[in-house]
């Protein structure tokens, strides 16, 4: 249970769904108002001209006391860039950092899943080319399920990448692309040597 200690509201969800600051009133929840004696002396808060100044916001510059210091991600934001951000509906640095993760990751492991389909040629090549090994034959069939793994890793990032809506999109809709079709010719081609036998 939390209790804001500006507006007396009280929820009763985890702390996790409340957020840093009061869904009625948006002063900081756990923020305490103690008085603090600055190291610097940076002047009074932008907001409240009665309390000296703790931080500087690193979006508009203001001078921010303890009331006022909101962080978004690592930053340090006044209450105004918060809300502005918000409006703006801007993606939390933390979620796109994510998002850009996810997005590079994709596209490694499409490539990555290609290339292990593309190498499953050789031992292919080469069984019908000579004499058919079966050691040969294993080696193709073990490449084949394992540039599958891949594949599927590709295409779960890419689809969590896409769900966030972030500048990174487009590179998760090509790894989506190369995954998707990866594994579609990997069930066709399954599909058509179980037709066969």
């Amino acid at each position: 249970m939390i209790e804001c200690r500006h507006c007396r509201d009280v929820f009763r969800r985890s702390p996790e769904k409340v957020g840093a600051r009061c869904p009625t009133c948006r002063m900081p929840l756990y923020e305490r108002d103690r008085p603090r004696r600055p190291v610097v002396e940076l002047g009074a808060c932008a907001v409240h001209p009665q309390n000296s100044a703790i931080g500087k916001c690193a979006r508009c510059g203001q001078m921010m006391c303890g009331s006022c210091r909101t962080r978004w991600d690592e930053d340090l934001l006044c209450p105004a860039c918060l809300q502005k951000a918000l409006e703006a509906g801007e993606t939390n640095p933390r979620i796109l950092h994510a998002q850009v993760r996810q997005a590079h990751w994709s596209l490694v492991l499409a490539v990555a899943g290609w290339s292990l389909l593309l190498l499953t040629l050789w031992p292919l090549t080469a069984l019908f080319a000579g004499a058919p090994s079966r050691d040969l034959g294993t080696f193709a069939v073990v490449l084949f399920w394992c540039s599958l793994v891949p594949a599927v890793f590709a295409l779960g990032f890419a689809v969590a990448c896409i769900r966030t809506r972030g500048k990174r999109w487009q590179v998760a809709a090509w790894s989506l692309s190369l995954a998707g079709s990866h594994l579609g010719l990997a069930i066709g081609l399954t599909m058509l040597n179980v037709w066969n036998h």
